[in-house]
């Protein structure tokens, strides 16, 4: 038996607040372009609960999401693998960072994660409170043509698929999952005002259409956007591929076919990686790169060395990385989730569902925390990814090999 219950709550802002996802965007918030949400789904299939929680954030820190993790597995007597907290990635949404970036910064930080922590909490106290309604899982499929791809390379592989999963209770959609695979970075380093972006208003528009809640699930997109379809980088642009993608989900409704949800296992892989840093190679790149950066005119190309920059001499900073990326794979019957902490390529997370069996086959990025780009050996040396990302070359292949083991075991 399959049961669920939602809730949202609004997580916008209340004070002008640093945005995340631009390096070159130092100023405050200047208001509102649409509002930010807190999403949760209780799920409950045969007797055992899934918590899954979407925040219309740009990413979150691991001590973040452990902390509410903790406190609801212990409050409902779920198990805390059970539980995801994710973000969507917008680039529009506020900076919640433990980064020590100055008093007006960290203190406006501090106070809206306190907020964002109460959201958080009373979306999932709604969620039980309301109870639990049985459901019918349906499953609708398809891909979004013309809209965004590969960010680097247009006609490379890319993931375009999207995955609505809609819990019916007779005729009525109880509550959704939307889950699809692009970068939420349509408004550009101009834009002042807080927005969820692309997956934001998607989700948006898929509530009003059903009239229900939809959990939104980003997907690897590591390297996924709309530069190669770009129009404009403003609000317009924003709504001409909301609506776009939309009109195509909407025909992709009219073929949804039942799917049958049972746990067969959660399995968890934690992944460590240490690296020291060879400064003087950074210090190399980084001079090459601002000499590029001062006779840059394009601005996506102004927009990628600025923060380029900035995260290599975090690295020369840092000395070193030490971090696990602890994924988890959920075996449901007919759905398969993998769990990505990061930002993963596109083809590694193609590779992953690849190795799937379940029909819904589901890569879930920025899941828990993000700790940073997750980028093909070959493309180190070619892109801002490659400057941002901790990890060493080629730790990636290493890493997405064992999450294709990990997929791949008999659930016992």
């Amino acid at each position: 038996m399959v049961e669920v219950s939602a809730a949202k709550r609004d997580i916008t802002p209340e004070f002008p607040m640093y945005m995340r996802g631009y390096a070159m965007r130092t100023g405050k918030s200047i208001g509102v372009l649409d509002p930010l949400f807190c999403r949760a789904l209780a799920l409950r299939i045969d007797g055992q609960i899934f918590l899954w929680i979407t925040l219309d954030l740009c990413r979150l820190e691991k001590e973040i999401s452990d902390y509410p993790r903790r406190v609801l597995a212990a409050k409902y007597s779920i198990p805390q693998e059970h539980i995801v907290i994710s973000t969507i990635h917008t680039h529009s949404g506020p900076d919640i960072s433990f980064e020590d970036e100055g008093e007006d910064r960290n203190r406006r930080k501090a106070v809206y994660r306190e907020f964002c922590m109460r959201q958080i909490f009373a979306a999932a106290d709604e969620c039980f409170d309301r109870g639990f309604l049985q459901v019918t899982p349906y499953v609708v499929q398809g891909t979004i043509d013309g809209v965004y791809g590969n960010r680097n390379y247009k006609d490379k592989p890319s993931d375009k698929d999207v995955n609505l999963i809609l819990f019916r209770n007779e005729n009525h959609v109880a509550a959704g999952i939307f889950h699809f695979t692009c970068h939420p970075t349509v408004l550009g380093i101009h834009n002042m005002k807080i927005s969820s972006d692309l997956l934001g208003n998607v989700g948006k528009a898929l509530d009003e259409t059903y009239q229900t809640i939809f959990i939104t699930m980003q997907g690897a997109c590591g390297d996924m956007g709309n530069r190669q379809y770009r129009q404009g980088n403003d609000e317009k642009e924003l709504w001409r591929v909301r609506d776009e993608i939309m009109d195509q989900i909407r025909r992709m409704g009219q073929e949804e076919r039942p799917v049958e949800l049972k746990v067969q296992g959660v399995k968890t892989l934690d992944y460590h990686i240490r690296h020291t840093y060879d400064r003087e190679a950074i210090r190399t790149q980084i001079e090459e790169d601002q000499k590029k950066l001062d006779a840059a005119t394009d601005e996506d190309q102004k927009k990628l060395l600025w923060s380029g920059i900035r995260h290599l001499r975090r690295k020369m900073d840092q000395g070193e990385v030490d971090v696990s990326l602890e994924s988890k794979i959920f075996h449901l019957g007919d759905l398969e989730i993998a769990t990505v902490p990061g930002e993963l390529f596109s083809t590694f997370g193609m590779a992953m569902k690849e190795n799937m069996k379940a029909p819904v086959r589901l890569v879930w990025g920025y899941a828990n925390y993000s700790a940073g780009y997750i980028v093909e050996k070959d493309e180190f040396g070619k892109g801002y990814e490659s400057m941002s990302t901790p990890f060493p070359q080629g730790e990636a292949e290493e890493y997405v090999e064992q999450m294709i083991r990990k997929i791949r075991e008999d659930c016992v």
